[in-house]
């Protein structure tokens, strides 16, 4: 496999600096060196510097004219996430802001209806009174009249148990697909779906054996149409990395087994939290891609080290997007 530097990413990031001197000029050669990724990788990495930085970043989600994008920020314990958002004006994301009803309580894995008028997510914040929820339950939140976003309200029904719920994601319908490590899956997290019928959600239905299994299902993104589901499975045997992003295709009113989505998305690192635009043609998610610190080109000093850390390619979660049409799956078989 072919390497090249970020170099874009690069002068973005070092050109506020001033130009070292001897010998720290070697910090910059060998941040270069780390900050490498796989010429043939075609996701563009969405915002760097900006949307894309050295924290964790996870769960993008787009509204429909592509001009707001909200995703996930988590510590790097990843034991709090907050939700924020960026707005694109003239083809530039402003700087992010985390969105109204967020910044408190735990919040994470957001994702917007297609019509981009509700925003799902799961959290940990008090379902009554200002005990913190010893689980992650599912939330939304609606915009109103002036496209500022209402208080939040737990989701309904048997959709939130004592158990944690995560990940949601919606069709156009409104039927909602979600991951739960409730005790009747067939591993520790797994993929539920809601029918929406009349304004409600009826009980949650534990997808079959074509999409979960004994590993780790842990996030979920379905297409607007209904038509493909895509899920991320964690640690499964001859997948690519560590997390690996999965697709399955509604066949009549089944799901087909689940494929891995292909080394075009798929590193052998951890890929994450799927999303689909509300067109339906992209996908977007996360990756850690180079996330190795071992074996640079030029032994680390302590501030070469610093800025690898503190670069959007430390290791930890970025946001990526990638044409659908680019990845030839198997959507007609």
């Amino acid at each position: 496999m072919k390497y090249i530097p970020l170099i874009p990413i690069i002068t973005l990031f070092l050109a506020s600096c001033d130009r070292p001197k001897q010998p720290d000029a070697l910090h910059d050669q060998n941040t270069t060196e780390n900050l490498e990724i796989a010429l043939d990788y075609t996701p563009e990495m969405v915002g760097p510097g900006i949307i894309s930085r050295s924290s964790f970043e996870g769960h993008a989600s787009i509204t429909p004219n592509g001009d707001e994008i909200y995703f996930a920020v988590y510590s790097n314990d990843h034991g709090y996430s907050t939700i924020a958002y960026s707005a694109k004006k003239e083809n530039k994301w402003s700087e992010p802001e985390i969105v109204s009803f967020s910044g408190r309580y735990s919040d994470g894995s957001p994702a917007l209806s297609p019509d981009g008028k509700t925003l799902y997510f799961s959290s940990r914040r008090p379902i009554n009174g200002d005990v913190i929820n010893t689980s992650n339950d599912l939330w939304y939140a609606k915009r109103n009249v002036d496209s500022k976003w209402a208080a939040p309200q737990r989701l309904k029904g048997k959709i939130n148990t004592p158990y944690n719920e995560f990940s949601p994601s919606v069709d156009q319908k409104g039927n909602l697909y979600f991951c739960s490590n409730r005790p009747d899956g067939y591993g520790d997290m797994d993929i539920y779906y809601a029918e929406y019928i009349d304004g409600k959600y009826g009980d949650p239905i534990l997808l079959n054996d074509s999409v979960n299994s004994q590993y780790h299902e842990g996030n979920v993104g379905i297409s607007p149409d209904g038509k493909v589901l895509y899920l991320m499975v964690q640690h499964k045997p001859g997948d690519l990395g560590y997390d690996d992003i999965h697709y399955a295709v509604m066949k009549g009113d089944t799901w087909s087994k689940a494929k891995n989505i292909g080394p075009i998305v798929n590193t052998p690192t951890y890929d994450f939290s799927p999303k689909i635009s509300p067109d339906g043609k992209i996908l977007y998610f996360s990756s850690r891609i180079n996330r190795d610190y071992n074996a640079p080109h030029i032994a680390y000093t302590y501030n070469s080290f610093q800025k690898h850390l503190n670069s959007p390619l430390n290791g930890l979660g970025n946001i990526y997007r990638v044409e659908l049409s680019s990845l030839n799956l198997e959507l007609d078989e």
